[in-house]
């Protein structure tokens, strides 16, 4: 019985520099308002070098874009959630409803947990993933020579109520949790080109461990009971982080093979251009305004809700499809309901004018 849990990749934080080392502290993360645009290549053949404080030379620039996401920072006010009320961070990936939950603070910025509705064993099942204590990514400041361990729990319950594909049984619950001891080490610095351009940037190397125990609710033989100990697993992984000045979030995360621990078996990359520390997405040109583009279900638009009054969208033969009252600056658009192809939108000011218009299309429905 296979397991996929929520893994929300918490990708933020910006940098300062001193020298070609950078430094990152409290004020350099990601703050709400920002968006985050990333490509991920499945196939890369880049190498992630050596561990050395000479300046290194990364050459990231044949990266791929075989997928595409976006990453939302948002307050905790905005997706309260009631096991994680210490948060002053939140992280929304992609157009689906999963967030991770952080805080940032003067000597860390810390995970507490994730909340969304994964895909699990063939279905989408809402979860609530719980750390104690908080998984630790960065402490401050954070330059080269930096290194810290983390032990953390990770604990889920949940209803599930399918038959898992290849099982005879309707599951009715799943209580998932691990436990992860975790080492960073900032072990190189020196320059990193992907195709956006090049970057001063420390890396820093990160090994988790993973005892990962999976129990399960079901009847068999006419009597329901959990079943502890359903699933044990032992796994390894290492990642590497580079980390650049003023993007607000980690240029690069490249993932290893967990068997050979040498080979790259992805790297997620970021496509936004420098915004400046804290700066939010608003103030980059119009085509930085409307994500995911291409979108599925769900397309969002950062508009200044004090001069804008609606978003119109039209089809490709100019026919009105459908008009949205824009009340806040992050204005989410239903598209489930659109069919695949290309439309076209305007963004309307409170005195009727059109502010600015642009084109995003709907497609893998």
């Amino acid at each position: 019985m296979k397991k996929s849990l929520l893994i929300l990749p918490l990708l933020f934080i910006g940098m300062m520099s001193a020298s070609a080392q950078v430094s990152i502290n409290t004020a350099d993360v990601a703050t709400p308002g920002q968006i985050v645009r990333q490509a991920s290549d499945t196939l890369p053949t880049i190498s992630v070098g050596t561990a050395s404080a000479s300046s290194q030379v990364w050459n990231f620039s044949s990266l791929a874009q075989h997928v595409h996401d976006t990453l939302s920072f948002m307050s905790y006010a905005s997706v309260p959630n009631s096991n994680f009320t210490s948060s002053n961070l939140v992280i929304k990936q992609g157009w689906r409803a999963n967030y991770g939950y952080a805080i940032n603070s003067a000597s860390s910025v810390e995970q507490l947990g994730v909340s969304g509705i994964p895909y699990i064993l063939g279905y989408y099942v809402p979860v609530t993933q719980i750390t104690t204590p908080a998984e630790t990514l960065a402490t401050f400041p954070f330059t080269y020579n930096s290194t810290f361990t983390n032990t953390y729990r990770n604990k889920a319950k949940f209803h599930y109520g399918h038959v898992p594909t290849g099982a005879p049984i309707t599951v009715d619950s799943i209580r998932d949790h691990s436990t992860t001891k975790k080492t960073v080490v900032v072990d190189a610095w020196g320059t990193l080109t992907t195709p956006v351009g090049t970057y001063n940037v420390i890396r820093s190397k990160e090994k988790k461990i993973i005892h990962d125990t999976v129990d399960v609710y079901y009847t068999l033989l006419f009597s329901s009971s959990w079943h502890n100990n359903y699933q044990n697993s032992i796994d390894s992984t290492t990642t590497y982080n580079w980390w650049a000045n003023g993007l607000g979030y980690i240029l690069a995360t490249a993932t290893m093979d967990s068997t050979s621990g040498t080979i790259v078996r992805r790297v997620d990359w970021s496509l936004s251009a420098p915004v400046g520390v804290g700066v939010p997405e608003l103030a980059m040109p119009n085509s930085e305004l409307v994500y995911p583009n291409p979108a599925e279900n769900e397309i969002n638009f950062i508009a200044d809700a004090s001069n804008q009054k609606a978003i119109q969208i039209y089809d490709i033969a100019g026919r009105l499809v459908d008009i949205i009252a824009v009340a806040n600056n992050q204005t989410i658009i239903n598209t489930s309901s659109y069919s695949n192809g290309m439309y076209m939108y305007n963004i309307i000011g409170k005195d009727n004018s059109i502010l600015n218009k642009g084109k995003f299309a709907i497609i893998n429905k």
